[in-house]
């Protein structure tokens, strides 16, 4: 087999991706001295990530808080700068642009953030919020830009007669809608969602977790959800990556991944999730784990999760578990068989 043919299958898989991630890397120096000149070590908040999403589909990134996963969806987007790897959308490669080519390659992915409020400018109206990415890009006029507006808002809905009120007139589940009206105006490619319902009551985040798979149908659009709530990735997801201390751990489509987890990380999250049948909540195991996180700045040789795992053996704290694939599609790094 020539060299060519070989490496064809591969082309072929990464032409499929609309995302492809690899071996993405972001370390933060932590420095000392007087003038904190000097470097004394590195926060690795994400070490090491690949995973590739197709055009339609959302992925869910689940995980303590603290594991990286937001620092991993702000590197995607070149909000923070990776300091190693690649992210490539279509056939561009995002790492590799700078200063104007990454401005105008913006309008292709944009970001959903976990704080409305936070994230919308307190002194700008709504036509301003929804005008405002347009104007940066020089998409259309003034008339052509209100006109968008009111369409994204009844996307959305929202009516067109709060196109002059401020954030700060809204609820919190009608501020989250903004944020995705928002996101929605340049008609990205690839929308990030960072935590989109955790700010939210109960009650609101079950219609915004609605609007944004009727918005993905609308609009063709792809996700990278980011959430420690496993009900809602569930929810949301057609692929889910489980994330510890800065790597993914295991990967699957969503059902699998729900029904049958393998690494001892995953299985602690799922157990830790309450059923709504009683009799199954009484009788179901428990597993508590111990110890916190510990620091991505000094992570555990070999395996990072053998400190808080119920099941680790002396090679997990001589070898990392490298991603293998056990069964069709499903990933875990793990040196065992659980």
């Amino acid at each position: 087999m020539s060299a060519d043919t070989a490496a064809e299958p591969q082309r072929s898989e990464t032409s499929m991706s609309l995302l492809s991630v690899e071996d993405l890397e972001v370390h933060f120096p932590i420095r000392s001295g007087i003038v904190l000149e000097r470097i004394v070590g590195h926060v690795r908040a994400v070490d090491g990530v690949s995973l590739s999403i197709d055009a339609g589909q959302t992925y869910g990134l689940v995980g303590e808080s603290g594991c990286g996963k937001t620092t991993f969806g702000r590197a995607v987007l070149r909000i923070e700068e990776p300091t190693a790897g690649s992210v490539r959308l279509g056939d561009a490669d995002v790492t590799a642009l700078r200063s104007e080519r990454l401005r105008r390659f913006r309008s292709k992915m944009q970001m959903v953030f976990q704080d409305p409020l936070g994230s919308l400018n307190p002194r700008h109206n709504v036509e301003m919020l929804l005008a405002e990415p347009l104007k940066v890009h020089g998409v259309g006029s003034k008339a052509e830009q209100r006109k968008l507006a009111v369409e994204t808002l009844d996307a959305v809905g929202l009516p067109s007669s709060v196109m002059e009120r401020y954030p700060h007139e809204f609820s919190g589940g009608q501020r989250q809608r903004l944020g995705i009206a928002r996101a929605l105006m340049l008609r990205p490619d690839l929308i990030v969602c960072d935590e989109p319902v955790s700010a939210l009551d109960v009650s609101i985040q079950a219609q915004v977790m609605n609007l944004l798979d009727e918005l993905q149908d609308e609009f063709g659009l792809t996700y990278l959800v980011i959430a420690h709530d496993l009900a809602v990735v569930r929810h949301l997801s057609d692929r889910v990556g489980v994330m510890y201390l800065g790597k993914i751990v295991e990967e699957a489509d969503s059902e699998s991944i729900y029904e049958h987890p393998r690494h001892p990380y995953t299985k602690a999250l799922l157990s830790a999730v309450p059923q709504p049948d009683p009799e199954v909540e009484a009788t179901r195991e428990r597993i508590i784990l111990k110890g916190d996180l510990p620091s991505p700045a000094n992570p555990p040789s070999g395996c990072r999760f053998r400190t808080r795992c119920p099941w680790a053996q002396d090679i997990c704290a001589d070898e990392e578990p490298i991603l293998r694939q056990p069964a069709p599609a499903h990933k875990v790094a793990c040196h065992f068989d659980l």
